[in-house]
């Protein structure tokens, strides 16, 4: 068994947020997902369990996948949103696997984290249990921006390119929820969406020379490659070359393969040396049309192997990666290094054609040239500079010592489309009697049927469909279309605009302090457990003056301590963090609305939040009533007034 420790990190390792940082905000694409590894992924990238998720209802990480995949609900993987395509887009299939995280400081401090990922793996199980896979990982800080480098602008080019990217994508897919809207406001995780574009954005300015983070929208993966290979850090010709690819051409291959076509690239080019060392890694009992051409591919000195293996039980190749060097017998060091790793196939689909309809899939990777590296292990350098740790390559066993011949294995498995339903949300507006509306506003609402928990429909009414009881956290809605009645199970978005969220229990004024004294951050608890909020000994111990006393148990002090305690922390807070802010106010207070302790002030006809308005109260940037941040302000204190039920009552000072 291999140390593991020694090993290379996991895709999942990627979305660990840097010490000091909790996932904002990210973007993935690929071709396919499942929930568990999603779940692994944003429970790292958040730094928030499940159950804490649930509760917030709030995006993370926004995912776009090819239409092929089966649809990924909010509800079993909280902090997801899975944006469908709405219809069948310009391309194959979707095929790129890319991802852009941004990350914020645990401290209140206007600075920011980027990562780039780029990975010839899918999102899945699959890729951390059974696959041999590479990932390219590119951090960048605000910091760095201070003083900006060649190899700086350099990284804000590869974002620049990833944002491209993605800005596409996202034009192909329902991304309604990233831009939703409660009470004219967007919703938390659509602040840090726009959060985390303003920094690609500022990443915009610094950006220069090319990408290299390619896709192929516009030209093919090989034209891209004979491009780059004309830069002049790539001139000049290298005795090795080594090929690999989870897939190859389908059929007996009678035409050159992809493989075949690049060698003959690098020769017409003078990229490689008349008799060079030429390895070509391959699935041994899936390799396509390589498994008819051996012998064919052995006159050009081709050799055909299988992978390395790091672990037991073996892996299964899907890297696709194309690296070059010069190395010596004398030596085992590795010059002139030049490397291509991305989701590209080496196939007409993956490689040789442009993103088209139906030909060409949406691929992307990386071209680059890594510092100098050792053949193998067998050197002095660590092992995430030697070759045989950075890919799965090996020079010590070829196809034809291996005990049953090649095999070209199965065609890929074609997948019936999934297409975004035509609602893909609905918002909850509670009525009388126990009972709540859902609707989706400006959708087409009469072409759908939202069935109730028992399986029957919804009555259709005013308000929008009538459902009998309690908010649900997601619905089932069928339609008419060209193939008949169809279903999808959509998440429902609370009064606060959380998605497909857990409810709301309420709090008592102790917990409230408790949770606002760790804003920005939420607390990683079970909300589903009444006692688990005050399992830690910081509970209740919010200051309110300047002798650090904890909150009085009077009714009265209680209440007017949570109003000086919230004073005291928003009037200190950076501008940066307000809007965050008021919406986390919002729903804590909310949830204290049925606290016995407000009864008091109903019963002496006061309004124990009036004092909030005043701008003692307020954060200087907020104090004006007509500003945008202070008319957001007071909208959110009138809300929270209506649900404690103190709107009407009698101004604090004047009572």
């Amino acid at each position: 068994m291999a140390d593991v420790s020694k090993l290379p990190p996991s895709l999942v390792d990627y979305f660990d947020a840097p010490e000091g940082y909790k996932g904002h905000f990210g973007w993935l694409c690929g071709y396919s997902a499942t929930d568990d590894f999603l779940e692994n992924a944003v429970d790292r990238f958040s730094c928030l369990n499940q159950a804490t998720r649930a509760n917030h209802g709030q995006i993370k990480l926004a995912l776009f996948l090819d239409a092929g995949n089966k649809p990924i609900s909010a509800v079993d993987v909280p902090g997801v949103l899975h944006c469908q395509m709405k219809s069948a887009p310009p391309l194959n299939l979707l095929h790129a696997k890319v991802a852009i995280l941004g990350f914020k400081p645990d401290q209140p401090e206007d600075t920011w984290r980027l990562r780039l990922v780029v990975s010839t793996g899918n999102w899945t199980k699959e890729t951390l249990t059974e696959s041999l896979d590479l990932v390219w990982c590119l951090d960048l800080s605000s910091d760095a921006l201070d003083n900006v480098t060649d190899d700086i602008q350099q990284s804000c080019a590869d974002f620049r390119a990833a944002q491209n990217l993605f800005e596409e994508i996202a034009s192909w897919c329902d991304t309604s929820l990233l831009t939703l809207k409660i009470n004219d406001r967007l919703t938390i995780g659509g602040l840090a969406r726009l959060d985390v574009n303003a920094w690609l954005n500022t990443c915009r300015k610094y950006a220069r020379g090319k990408p290299r983070l390619v896709d192929n929208r516009k030209r093919s993966l090989f034209n891209q490659l004979k491009s780059w290979l004309d830069r002049p850090a790539v001139v000049g010709k290298r005795n090795y070359l080594a090929m690999g690819s989870g897939f190859y051409e389908g059929g007996r291959g009678d035409k050159s393969l992809v493989p075949q076509k690049i060698v003959q690239l690098l020769q017409d080019e003078n990229l490689l040396t008349k008799n060079p060392e030429i390895d070509l890694y391959v699935n041994p009992e899936a390799c396509q049309a390589v498994a008819s051409n051996v012998a064919k591919l052995r006159k050009q000195h081709i050799t055909v192997r299988p992978p390395s293996q790091l672990v037991k039980p073996e892996r299964t190749l899907h890297a696709k990666f194309i690296f070059s060097a010069n190395y010596r017998n004398v030596s085992d060091t590795l010059t002139q290094c030049w490397l291509y790793l991305g989701s590209g196939n080496l196939t007409a689909p993956g490689f040789m054609q442009r993103m088209k309809t139906g030909v060409g899939n949406l691929e992307a990777g990386v071209f680059f040239s890594p510092e100098r590296l050792a053949r193998t292990r067998a050197g002095k350098l660590a092992p995430e500079k030697t070759l045989t740790w950075l890919l799965p390559i090996q020079s010590e066993i070829d196809c034809d010592a291996l005990q049953m011949p090649l095999q070209a294995g199965q065609d890929m498995e074609e997948r019936r489309p999934h297409f975004a339903p035509p609602i893909t949300w609905l918002k909850w507006t509670p009525l009388a009697d126990g009972r709540g509306a859902l609707h989706s506003p400006g959708l087409p609402e009469n072409k759908i049927t939202v069935l109730a928990s028992a399986g029957t429909s919804c009555p259709l009414v005013q308000q929008g469909f009538l459902w009998q009881g309690e908010m649900p956290r997601w619905v089932n809605i069928t339609w008419q279309s060209d193939n008949g009645t169809e279903s999808a199970k959509i998440p429902v978005i609370d009064v606060l605009g959380r998605i497909a969220a857990t409810p709301l229990r309420p709090l008592d004024l102790e917990e409230v302090l408790w949770q606002l004294s760790s804003f920005p951050h939420t607390p990683d608890v079970d909300f589903a457990d009444p006692t688990s909020a005050l399992t830690t000994s910081t509970a209740g111990s919010f200051a309110i003056n300047s002798d650090d006393q904890t909150v009085s148990s009077q009714p009265v002090r209680q209440v007017m301590a949570l109003i000086e305690g919230i004073a005291e922390r928003q009037t200190t807070l950076p501008e940066s963090q307000w809007l965050y802010w008021c919406r986390s106010l919002e729903q804590t207070l909310i949830q204290a609305s049925e606290n016995n302790d407000i009864t008091c002030f109903k019963d002496l006809g006061i309004n124990p939040l009036s004092p909030l308005k005043e701008a003692p109260f307020r954060p200087v940037y907020a104090e004006d009533d007509q500003s945008d941040k202070g008319q957001d302000y007071l909208q959110m204190l009138m809300r929270i007034e209506q649900a404690w039920g103190v709107d009407s009552l009698a101004h604090f000072w004047r009572a």
